[in-house]
């Protein structure tokens, strides 16, 4: 299976877990409302995923960007999982995973925003981006040098 970028962000991992928990909620309600919040917290839960996804193929302004509008649509999801409480008569904690996995989403996203502003604020490091050495290969060997 070929490996995306995205996939080794740790907050899509664990965003795409909370759409899979959110679609597999068994709501014992036949309230349309009741199935129109869940289908809202699935649906911006697959939004999270998607915004973090196309975050993790960014770089600069644009990817903190998309990692904050991925933060909003977990928010989001969290508060159509309340609405879901309410409107079904459930103390929100019937909800606790899905809500545990929300908050640990955003809080992955917001230490990777906190990486991202501290990167842009340090600015370009002095000598600028790493160089290969001689002859571009790494360790310095040129075609035809020692193995």
């Amino acid at each position: 299976m070929v490996q995306f970028d995205y996939q080794q962000v740790e907050a899509w991992n664990t965003a795409v877990r909370l759409a899979a928990a959110v679609g597999r909620l068994k709501v014992a309600s036949n309230l349309k409302a009741s199935a129109d919040a869940q289908a809202k917290a699935f649906e911006t839960a697959g939004a999270a995923c998607g915004l973090i996804a196309e975050g993790a193929g960014r770089e600069g302004p644009p990817q903190a960007a998309l990692y904050r509008d991925a933060r909003g649509a977990l928010a989001q999801c969290s508060s159509w999982l309340h609405v879901l409480a309410s409107v079904t008569s459930q103390q929100p904690d019937v909800f606790h995973d899905e809500l545990q996995l929300a908050d640990t989403a955003s809080r992955q996203l917001g230490a990777l925003l906190r990486t991202l502003d501290r990167d842009r604020d340090r600015g370009p490091r002095p000598g600028g981006p790493r160089s290969a050495p001689a002859g571009g290969r790494p360790g310095g060997r040129g075609p035809g040098g020692p193995r």
